[in-house]
């Protein structure tokens, strides 16, 4: 079923808890597709834990290389069946109603997490998603290269398009705890409501420009990853609390924050421990040094899950030592990773597996994963 967004209702403001569904609005849209982040892999090192020396600071700089901008039809798909096009995965999502929708370069499908099928499929006016939130509603809001949309998943229908952003490269997006929606982009940060989108902060010159990755802790502070490091911030004030001085300069990609409140910031080169109260880098995992880490997950055991170019491990992050490596993966290429259920879903350019997180004797040091998903050419 093909719909064109053509109407618009009037949505009451965020002001206070978040409230019941509003009547659903449709906008017309036109939008075009640019560049993609991409960054190069590099080689590993031999395994050894140590730690952090403070002479390790360094520039590190990926390359940012772009698509030339072309227009795509404002037409909206609400399939059964996904398109047999390229969807690699760039976004992982368990809802709500614990459905498990994935993000890819050509929209979004809702899998059946105990047969793998695809069961619906949703494509955007930007089918290239970058970033995926449910916000206290249960709407989705799905960041693109070209745009921020807010999804009725029942229907498929667009509620709302932010347009006053900093930037319609959407990298990132938060959630605090007032309910509203904190959207990364390559030229800062906006906070807009869960309602109608509209701006209520913006932060256009922050420390390292692009807002690759935000992370929500558990006083309720958002940590921000960017080009050139790692800063917390006050979402009820809108500033920045502090920066973290030794990650300054370095590229941070990816954030976890594990059961004890401790931050661990992927770089391209390594994985990076910060203690929350002093904010101070504390250790890092050395057995991955010169990997270029790009997606990182906690489970409640304090182990550390690291996604990188060319392949998946897990850390004990007492001593640092990499106890497990991950095979049997659609592709070696790691975009994002979620745990939920005991389970870590692990999206890859090349589809999605799953693993379980709590690995028997047997599983270590070789885990083997179960292939979920595989993308569709």
């Amino acid at each position: 079923m093909v719909v064109a967004p053509n109407t618009s209702k009037n949505i009451a403001k965020a002001k206070g808890a978040i409230a019941t569904k509003f009547p659903k609005a449709l906008l017309a849209l036109t939008v075009n597709l640019i560049g993609l982040w991409a960054v190069g892999s590099v080689n590993i090192n031999k395994a050894e834990a140590v730690i952090v020396d403070s002479q390790l600071q360094a520039n590190e700089r990926a390359d940012l290389k772009s698509l030339s901008p072309h227009s795509l039809s404002p037409n909206f798909l609400f399939a059964a069946k996904p398109l047999s096009i390229d969807r690699r995965i760039s976004a992982t999502l368990i809802d709500s109603q614990n459905k498990l929708w994935i993000g890819t370069w050509r929209g979004l499908i809702q899998i059946d997490r105990r047969t793998g099928g695809a069961v619906t499929s949703i494509s955007l006016p930007n089918s290239t998603v970058t970033a995926l939130l449910e916000d206290q509603r249960g709407y989705f809001w799905v960041g693109t290269t070209s745009g921020l949309y807010q999804i009725d998943p029942d229907s498929g229908k667009i509620e709302n398009i932010a347009i006053q952003l900093s930037s319609s490269r959407i990298l990132s997006l938060a959630m605090d705890r007032a309910g509203f929606i904190w959207v990364g982009t390559d030229l800062g940060i906006t906070r807009i409501s869960p309602y109608n989108a509209e701006t209520y902060a913006r932060l256009p010159n922050i420390p390292g420009t692009a807002a690759n990755v935000m992370q929500l802790d558990k006083d309720g502070n958002i940590w921000v990853g960017t080009l050139e490091g790692l800063f917390k911030l006050n979402p009820g004030t809108a500033k920045i609390i502090t920066r973290i001085a030794f990650v300054s300069g370095q590229i941070v990609q990816t954030i976890a924050i594990d059961p004890s409140g401790t931050v661990w910031a992927g770089t391209p080169r390594n994985v990076i421990e910060i203690n929350p109260k002093t904010n101070k880098a504390i250790a890092r995992i050395n057995p991955v040094t010169g990997r270029d880490i790009v997606a990182l997950a906690s489970n409640k055991k304090g182990e550390l899950w690291i996604g990188m170019r060319d392949g998946l491990v897990l850390a004990n992050t007492y001593n640092g030592e990499i106890t497990s490596l991950v095979n049997n993966l659609p592709n070696s290429t790691i975009s994002n990773l979620l745990i939920r259920d005991r389970q870590l879903w692990i999206g890859t350019e090349g589809g999605l597996s799953k693993i379980n997180t709590t690995l028997k004797e047997s599983e270590i040091p070789n885990a083997t994963a179960t292939v979920v998903y595989k993308v569709q050419k």
